[in-house]
């Protein structure tokens, strides 16, 4: 009787972790949209991690349910696309996720244009590519 007792804790429990897990995983999305502001870049990468938050307005995306024309996307490295590469009024196709993909602490510049949309997860960059 025992036994029997043991196993269904630990199946209940096993399942209960697998799909806790499932939640905890990050979403994936497809955007494409043009700068909407000037651009300020942080420092560049080196001892610190650093990002900024670029707005871009949404000409198409798989995001469902997210009213605003215009979102923020959180750029990772931004120096690392060279110079000139993020233009205002240009437009992006950019795979995007809701972590950031790496286990640190990023120093995020422009986060007050984050806090402006009621998101309920930052978005991060996860490849950019400037449409011609």
């Amino acid at each position: 009787m025992k036994n029997i007792y043991l196993i269904t804790c630990m199946a209940v429990l096993g399942l209960t972790l697998s799909f806790s897990q499932k939640k905890n995983e990050s979403r994936k999305y497809l955007l494409t949209g043009k700068i909407v502001n000037d651009i300020s870049l942080p420092p560049g990468c080196g001892y610190l991690a650093q990002a900024t938050v670029i707005e871009f307005e949404i000409i198409n995306s798989n995001l469902k349910n997210y009213p605003d024309k215009n979102i923020p996307i959180i750029i990772q490295c931004p120096e690392f696309y060279g110079d000139g590469f993020f233009e205002k009024n240009k437009t992006y196709t950019l795979h995007v996720m809701d972590k950031s993909g790496t286990d640190f602490g990023w120093t995020i510049t422009n986060l007050s244009v984050q806090k402006k949309y009621n998101l309920e997860k930052k978005l991060w960059a996860i490849s950019i590519k400037k449409e011609e």
